[in-house]
């Protein structure tokens, strides 16, 4: 009798614990991180920096293919990378695969070409031109909103 009876609350116990909430909400944000934008158009760094990105140094692009340049910068208090291409296509090619490593890394992994703990969360691409941008996508489209092109 005492094994039926301890059994059966076992049992109890578990039934009661296992249940099933039928008030599950399953919630889904997609939060968008890139865009690729302006193909015809080429950019030098002197258009960021008078649209008020402040260049903060020139990185090191060497080993990295069709790069003119990249730069490391803030725009509204954030962090901003600018790397300027030898062509839209280039930018694309080469650009989008280290765009997605930068904003997929770690925060303890360090960046190649600027060796701080900087982490990058979004990414444009504008014509001849990959910037990486610390907050999120808005800061980036702000930034080139302000180009006159």
């Amino acid at each position: 009798m005492y094994k039926s009876f301890l059994l059966t609350l076992i049992t109890t116990i578990l039934l009661t614990s296992c249940g099933n909430n039928s008030e599950t909400i399953d919630i889904k944000v997609e939060i968008k991180t890139s865009l690729i934008t302006n193909i015809d158009l080429n950019y030098e760094i002197k258009d960021f920096v008078d649209a008020g990105w402040k260049e903060n140094k020139k990185l090191d692009n060497t080993g990295f293919k069709s790069t003119e340049g990249i730069w490391y910068g803030f725009f509204n208090r954030r962090d901003a990378e600018i790397w300027i291409y030898d062509s839209h296509s280039n930018a694309i090619e080469y650009g989008v695969k280290y765009a997605e490593e930068a904003i997929n890394k770690r925060p303890t992994n360090r960046d190649p070409t600027n060796p701080t703990s900087i982490r990058y969360h979004a990414y444009l691409i504008t014509g001849n031109t990959l910037i990486l941008c610390e907050d999120n996508l808005e800061d980036c489209i702000e930034l080139l909103s302000k180009i006159e092109k």
